[in-house]
């Protein structure tokens, strides 16, 4: 009986491939992004559960009395963990350094994911020992742990007691070797130096009778006992934060849970985050492409009601029962749901490797398929066969044979109705698509367009692993030789930078309760006028500015920006000239203002800035070229650069390639819209393209009547055409306010944003409006230019 159904269900669907192909083509696109989205979503929320002790492990986040939150911790605090709470079974420093040259013989390596820690940190996690341990692997200084990668990468493998050198300076020896970890943590650890070696190279870390100092990258962990609660270790940590106002500005301290480090966008992520809503949003976006999918389905099942109403009334005359029928129906439901999952599922498989592309993810690197991707692949495709298949099922399977032989099937509740409301909402849901991704594009324009304040093009910049000024000196004069390098500059960073940021405590009587945080930039004198960042009042730095001590205290001449003299209580820029700031323990002498700049991305607001000329902390050079000539300038920035620094690895960046990579969510996510919002007119259009063709079919004798009767293409064509642009003006005005809604929450969290104006919303009709035009007007023109004979002959 069974395969009788499938038999039958299967000659249907040959003699309407129409129909078919459109509902399978329809399903297919739906399906396929919904299973990649699935494995995207669960992927995300993936991050770290594979630990056996991940619902004990907590990371310790703290806010300052600025209320700014932070993720770095310090030393201290990791050792009251350690040795005051009963609850805590341990707890471990760990910290992220930026990528470094790495040694061996004569070969340099660029490194990136490397960390220090404790052996308390390797116990706390999963991790697979191929060799070693963590007590004895990194118990003590000159250690050093490799994954399986990098051990091949730099040894070929066999890495255990090897030597290698790590940043130029520090003898390190190979005492384990761990298993590639996969790419579902926030812990991506390729070489793993002792926390006992960082002691040696960072002799203030080995410091923990103190509050002070601190690095975002230096984060604290810490494993609680079975049934122990964070809240007595949480107030604990705050009250004695507290007790050291002199230290630490923190005022408060929570453990974060291990599963919720990886959505939290605030912290400095060792790997990358991804924030809650973007989950939610994708999410959301795949079921509506399956729900438009399905609504193609239904629509075009009511269509073929009437056409199929003999073939149910002779099945029914002929003894068969509606539940029968049902069976019947539901089976070609089936059969097209299943071959839209097969064929959906490989396109996920093609989409999955380009997800990391589109979107801020790395699911590329991890292992798809398994027994829960098909456990949710029959999830899916029962759900959408009972979605798409009960409402046909149930209307087909109940019409009364005499009516039906009578060819007056009337479908309940108006059924015209019915297709109508249906094709509304899937425009709906396809012009809300159309309208967000436009608005998404607009903003991310706006970011890369915006003037930041000052000029970042032509800008190459490199690192100086070593600051000594009078290398620093050859390696400009070196370069200023070439035509094609134009200016060179130093400092701690560039204007705008996603790393390195030094901050501190400004005091001074104008600021609110007397004291701010502030960002600190050490610069040179060349500094403002390579970055073209004017000067407002007094003067630029001078060499002689550096710090100097008189009477056992520190003194400096310093630059500020608007922003700070404003906190100042100074509306006018000449006014703050000459003020005295204090600032880490130093005396500092306010000499000049420039304008204000963003030194971050958008999202954030301006900074205020104190600058001062240091030259044992420049890290960074900046280079600006003759755009016309990158190739011959970046060849002679790397020839004086490597002879220079024959030790370390050369890596060139473009200031602007790094101000872009601020808004890689954005960027990435206004990609996968875009995608979303041609998929779901596309399938929309699939339904429409169905519905015209039943409507034309339908028609026939009426268009071939008009033609007779003098009728034009274009009058046929505005006929056809006019009921359903109809029902585009209707969705556009459901979707409108929907869009705008859902753009107005989504733009809430930025600083500097784009105005939703009116004209992305009439494009965004137009675009829709003129597809659905193309849509219609290919079936009814067609169907105008028919010879009026054929079609008063047809039935």
């Amino acid at each position: 009986m069974i395969g009788n159904y499938f038999k039958t269900a299967y000659r249907s669907l040959q003699k309407n491939r129409l129909y078919s192909s459109i509902n399978l083509t329809g399903l297919t696109l739906g399906l396929g992004v919904a299973i990649t989205l699935f494995w995207i979503v669960r992927f995300e929320y993936s991050f770290d559960r594979f630990h056996a002790k991940a619902d004990r492990i907590y990371r310790v986040k703290s806010t300052d009395k600025f209320g700014e939150k932070q993720s770095h911790v310090h030393q201290t605090t990791v050792k009251l963990l350690r040795t005051q709470f009963p609850g805590v079974e341990s707890a471990a420093n760990f910290y992220g350094m930026n990528p470094a040259a790495v040694q061996v013989g004569t070969a340099i390596f660029n490194q990136n994911n490397i960390f220090f820690t404790e052996p308390a940190m390797l116990e706390m996690l999963d991790v697979r020992w191929i060799a070693g341990n963590p007590k004895q692997s990194l118990g003590a200084p000159g250690q050093v742990v490799l994954d399986e990668q990098t051990a091949e990468k730099l040894f070929k493998g066999n890495a255990m007691g090897k030597q290698l050198r790590y940043d130029t300076q520090t003898e390190l020896t190979v005492t384990g070797v761990i298993g590639n970890l996969p790419v579902n943590t926030e812990f991506p650890m390729q070489m793993i130096i002792s926390w006992e070696t960082i002691k040696k190279i960072q002799p203030d870390l080995a410091q923990e009778d103190k509050l002070s100092g601190g690095d975002s990258m230096h984060q604290g962990f810490v494993l609680l006992k079975p049934g122990a609660s964070t809240a007595p270790i949480e107030a604990a940590l705050t009250r004695f934060a507290k007790s050291r106002p002199e230290e630490t500005t923190v005022t408060s301290v929570e453990l974060q849970p291990l599963s919720e480090m990886h959505f939290d966008t605030s912290k400095d992520p060792f790997n990358y985050s991804m924030p809650k809503w973007m989950l939610y949003t994708l999410t959301s976006i795949g079921i509506f492409l399956i729900f438009i999918a399905c609504i193609n389905f239904v629509n075009l099942a009511t269509v073929q009601a009437i056409q199929r109403g003999r073939e149910v009334a002779v099945r029914k005359v002929l003894g068969s029962g509606r539940k029968q029928l049902i069976f019947q129906f539901f089976g070609e439901t089936g059969l097209v749901v299943l071959l839209a999952t097969f064929l959906g599922a490989l396109l996920a498989g093609k989409l999955v490797t380009y997800s990391s592309e589109l979107l801020n993810t790395r699911i590329d690197g991890s292992t798809v398929w398994n027994a829960g991707t098909f456990l949710f692949l029959g999830v899916l495709a029962i759900a959408v066969t009972l979605f798409a298949g009960l409402y046909p099922a149930l209307i087909l399977s109940g019409f009364q044979p005499v009516r039906a032989l009578q060819n007056r099937v009337m479908l309940p509740g108006r059924g015209i109705s019915l297709r109508s409301s249906l094709v509304v909402l899937q425009f709906v849901i396809a012009q809300v698509l159309v309208i967000c991704t436009l608005l998404a594009m607009k903003q991310i324009r706006y970011f890369y367009e915006k003037d930041l304040g000052f000029d970042k093009s032509g800008i190459v910049t490199v690192t100086m692993p070593d600051r000594s000024s009078v290398l620093r000196e050859r390696f400009g004069q070196q370069l200023k030789q070439h035509p094609e390098i134009r200016e060179v500059a130093f400092g701690l960073t560039t204007p705008a930078s996603k790393r390195n940021h030094w901050w501190g405590t400004m005091k001074h009587p104008g600021l609110p309760d007397g004291e701010e945080t502030f960002r600190l930039q050490h610069i040179d004198t060349n500094y403002f006028h390579f970055f073209r960042i004017p000067l407002l009042a007094g003067r630029m730095l001078t060499a002689s500015d550096t710090t100097r001590q008189s009477k056992g205290t520190q003194f400096a001449d310093v630059m500020i920006n608007e922003k700070a003299a404003r906190d100042l209580g100074f509306r006018k820029a000449e006014k703050v000239i000459g003020q005295q700031l204090e600032f880490w323990g130093m005396k500092l002498n306010v000499v000049g203002v420039v304008k204000d700049y963003h030194s971050e991305d958008l999202k954030t607001k301006l900074m205020p800035h104190v600058y001062v000329y240091a030259g044992w902390n420049f890290q960074l050079a900046s280079i600006r070229i003759d755009n016309s000539k990158k190739s011959q300038a970046i060849a002679h920035i790397g020839e004086h650069w490597k002879a220079m620094f024959p030790n370390h690895y050369y890596e060139p960046k473009f200031l602007e390639d790094d101000i872009k990579s601020f808004y890689d969510s954005e960027r990435k996510l206004s990609n996968f819209l875009q995608i979303f919002a041609a998929l779901g007119v596309l399938i929309g259009s699939l339904g429409l393209f169905g519905l015209v063709s039943f409507v034309v079919t339908q028609r026939t004798k009426e268009i071939g009547v008009r033609k007779v009767l003098g009728a034009t293409v274009y009058s046929i064509v505005e006929l056809i055409s006019r009921d359903f642009l109809k029902l585009m003006l209707i969705a556009f005005v459901i979707a409108a306010p929907i869009a705008w809604y859902a753009m107005q929450s989504f733009l809430r969290d930025y600083i500097y944003k784009i105005d939703i104006e009116l004209w992305v919303f009439v494009l965004a009709a137009a675009l829709s409006v003129g597809v659905a035009l193309l849509t219609i007007s290919f079936q009814s023109i067609k169907a105008a230019l028919m010879n009026p004979v054929k079609s008063l002959r047809s039935e």
